[in-house]
C-alpha cells in the first residue's frame, strides 16, 4: 500500500508537467511543446506516454523523423500491449518509405485494438499502395463499417474490388457513388473504365457522354448596323 501511494504521488507532478507541455500545443506552440516533452523524456527515459507524445509531435512538425521513430520504438518495447505505440512506429516507417515494416506494425496495432479507425485507414492505404488488392478491399470495407459516410474511402474500396477481380461488387460501389455530386465525375469515369474492361462498351460510352458538358448553341448575330 505504501509503495502504491508513493507511485501515485510520483506520477501526479509528472503528468502535470506533461499536461503543461501539451497545453502549449493547443496554443499553437508545437515546437516549444516538443522541446518540453523531450526534456521530460530526458528526465525519465522509461516514461512510455511521454515517448509517444514526443514521437507524435515530431511527426506532426515533420522534423526529426529518425528521432520520432526512436521514441516510438522504445515506447513499443516498454509497452508492447499499447496499440498506439505500434501505430506511431508504423507512421515513422511509412514516412521513411519502409512500407512492409509499417504494414506489419499496423497489423499488430489492429490485433491489439480492432476498433482503431486511424490504423485501419492507414493500413488500407498501404495495402493499396503495394497492390495487395484483396487485402486492401477487406481493410477498406472494415474501415467503412466505422465511417460509412467516408465517400473517398468508398471510392478506394471500389478500386480495390475491381483490381482484385470482384467487379460486380466494384460496380455496385461506383453506382452508389453516382448519387454524390462531389464524386460523380470520378465515379462515372471509373465505372466507364470498369465497363470497358468487361467488354460492355456501349454502356461505358453512354456513361462517358455524361462526362462531357453539353455544347452551347450560339445565337446567330445580326450584321452590325453601318
Amino acid at each position: 500500500m505504501t509503495v502504491l501511494v508513493a507511485l501515485v504521488l510520483f506520477a501526479a507532478p509528472h503528468q502535470a508537467k506533461l499536461d503543461s507541455a501539451l497545453a502549449l500545443e493547443q496554443q499553437g506552440n508545437d515546437a516549444q511543446a516538443l522541446a518540453q516533452v523531450e526534456a521530460l523524456v530526458a528526465a525519465d527515459p522509461t516514461w512510455d506516454l511521454c515517448r509517444l507524445e514526443a514521437a507524435r509531435l515530431g511527426l506532426k512538425l515533420g522534423v526529426g523523423l529518425e528521432r520520432a521513430g526512436w521514441h516510438s520504438d522504445i515506447a513499443r518495447s516498454l509497452t508492447p500491449e499499447n496499440p498506439r505505440a505500434h501505430y506511431l512506429w508504423a507512421l515513422t516507417q511509412d514516412e521513411a518509405g519502409r512500407r512492409e515494416e509499417a504494414t506489419r506494425a499496423l497489423e499488430v496495432a489492429l490485433a491489439l485494438r480492432h476498433d482503431f479507425p486511424d490504423a485501419r485507414l492507414r493500413l488500407a492505404g498501404l495495402l493499396s499502395a503495394q497492390a495487395r488488392w484483396k487485402e486492401a478491399a477487406r481493410e477498406w470495407s472494415r474501415y467503412l463499417e466505422s465511417a460509412p459516410q467516408a465517400s473517398g474511402a468508398r471510392l478506394q474500396l471500389a478500386q480495390a474490388l475491381a483490381e482484385s477481380g470482384q467487379r460486380k461488387a466494384a460496380e455496385a460501389e461506383l453506382r452508389a457513388l453516382l448519387r454524390l455530386d462531389a464524386l460523380r465525375p470520378v465515379a462515372l469515369r471509373k465505372l466507364a473504365e470498369l465497363l470497358h474492361r468487361e467488354g460492355r462498351h456501349e454502356e461505358a460510352r453512354q456513361l462517358e457522354k455524361r462526362l462531357s458538358p453539353p455544347r452551347r448553341e450560339l445565337r446567330s448575330l445580326k450584321p452590325s448596323a453601318r
